[in-house]
């Protein structure tokens, strides 16, 4: 059993991101619908995660029912299926009529189609993490801002299904800018479709209950390691690490935080909001209850 373990927390991340990026690559070149490959992939690190979660846990106390999966799989469903859809439908039409008329008026492609792949996926990370790094940031200390964040924050626990725990709102602002910048600029559909993989499977790694350890890799992937700090009830622990999936902003912003002498705490949350709603709806409300659950 200890060598599965060490397995589980050396090698399960690096293997399964590196196995399901060539393998849904593999298959969308075969020709299977790219949205059955997604929620493939999906489901499977979801299961992958879940039984790794049961054997090697980062915090017993995370492992716990919090009553909360109900309210995640209503987030999973809204924020990270139909939201995105939805908004994918609206811009797509008018950016990329933008688009067009901004590579005629350069006379020549926006986008690097000629580079390899593996150099345009890593382009379109950093171009549009850019935008959601400051988003994000922007999140944690603007007010109105934060009443969308605070849906993310208020989780009591760290597992793989909160990774979709998004306000409605806030999901579609971070979908205009990411999508939207990568349509803008005109990024071909293989890159777009690798990114979405990334961020599959990298959202469900990243707010796991596994004890993980990637050493040098945590400064490329902003992952568990990292993203427990950013959930500190502790702000100064907490406004860093903003990076959704790659780390590269907060190395350059200065705004990374990875204490090497400890791991973060199993106490999370908004502790000056400790009756904030924990049902789906109730947290789809909360930006236009805030003064009520501010006074608590």
């Amino acid at each position: 059993m200890r060598w599965i373990r060490s397995g589980i927390t050396y090698g399960l991340f690096p293997v399964w991101f590196t196995a399901s990026l060539f393998s849904a690559m593999w298959l969308h070149t075969a020709g299977v619908q790219p949205v059955i490959i997604l929620v493939g992939v999906g489901v499977i690190t979801a299961i992958i995660v879940a039984l790794a979660e049961r054997i090697q846990p980062a915090h017993k106390q995370w492992s716990l029912s919090h009553d909360d999966m109900g309210t995640d799989s209503m987030h999973v469903a809204v924020s990270q299926a139909i939201v995105p859809a939805l908004m994918e439908s609206a811009i797509t039409a008018a950016i990329l009529h933008m688009s067009i008329s901004a590579t005629a008026w350069i006379g020549q492609p926006i986008w690097p189609h000629s580079w390899p792949l593996v150099f345009q996926l890593a382009l379109a990370l950093i171009t549009a993490q850019f935008f959601e790094y400051w988003f994000h940031r922007l999140s944690h200390t603007h007010p109105l801002l934060w009443r969308l964040h605070a849906t993310h924050h208020c989780s009591k626990r760290l597992y793989f299904l909160n990774s979709g725990r998004f306000h409605p709102i806030d999901t579609a602002a971070l979908s205009l800018l990411s999508f939207g910048t990568l349509m803008f600029l005109g990024v071909g559909e293989q890159v777009m479709f690798l990114m979405a993989c990334w961020i599959t499977v990298h959202g469900l790694f990243q707010h796991c209950n596994i004890h993980l350890r990637l050493g040098p890799l945590n400064w490329v992937f902003s992952m568990a390691e990292l993203h427990r700090w950013h959930h500190s009830q502790v702000m100064k622990e907490a406004n860093n690490n903003y990076g959704n999936n790659i780390l590269f902003w907060d190395i350059v912003f200065g705004t990374v935080y990875w204490p090497r002498d400890k791991d973060a705490g199993p106490q999370i949350g908004i502790e000056d909001m400790p009756n904030f709603p924990q049902t789906w709806w109730g947290q789809v409300c909360s930006p236009f209850r805030w003064n009520e659950l501010t006074r608590g």
